[in-house]
């Protein structure tokens, strides 16, 4: 577990630490799926921010919520061999020892917080969410910050198949 999290941390790193997320601008756009890709290392990844944002306090809805990014992207690291990893950046710290809950259709899926990102514990995971989401409408994330807000994010799927295709293609996989 501990090199799966050192790798997922490199790869965290190279995608929003030297090429900020915001600014990156996507080289294919699939409907609601962008496709990004750097090299040196070879680094490929779709990505979309959510369509839909709902912050709660005590249920009833939070206003004046402060949110980073909140992007659910697919990563290929070839040289790290990071094959489709799924992961979301929610725009603050999850709260910790909680579960992030990914649903797709009926499907629902554990995600492991750490920082303000979370993600499959492991490859079988990603894979069965990956194929989840060729199937699917939309993905809904919920989970909830250090400070008590709930979030749920819903995602637009359209145009995810065709992204994923063009990603692993432009990584070699």
């Amino acid at each position: 577990m501990k090199k799966f999290i050192f790798v997922l941390s490199v790869s965290i790193s190279i995608i929003f630490g030297s090429i900020a997320f915001a600014q990156q601008k996507p080289i294919a756009m699939y409907q609601d799926w962008g496709v990004y890709s750097s090299n040196d290392p070879k680094l490929c990844w779709l990505a979309s921010t959510a369509m839909k944002v709902e912050n709660t306090r005590g249920g009833k809805p939070a206003m004046n919520v402060t949110r980073g990014d909140i992007v659910l992207f697919i990563t290929y690291l070839p040289e790290k061999n990071i094959l489709g990893e799924v992961s979301f950046g929610g725009g603050y710290p999850f709260k910790p020892n909680q579960m992030v809950e990914l649903q797709i259709g009926s499907a629902k899926y554990d995600l492991i917080p750490e920082g303000g990102f979370a993600w499959p514990a492991n490859s079988d995971i990603d894979t069965k969410i990956r194929v989840s989401m060729t199937r699917g409408s939309t993905a809904i994330i919920k989970a909830e910050s250090t400070r008590g807000t709930k979030t749920k994010d819903t995602f637009s799927l359209r145009g995810f198949t065709a992204a994923l295709k063009d990603a692993k293609k432009r990584c070699g996989v």
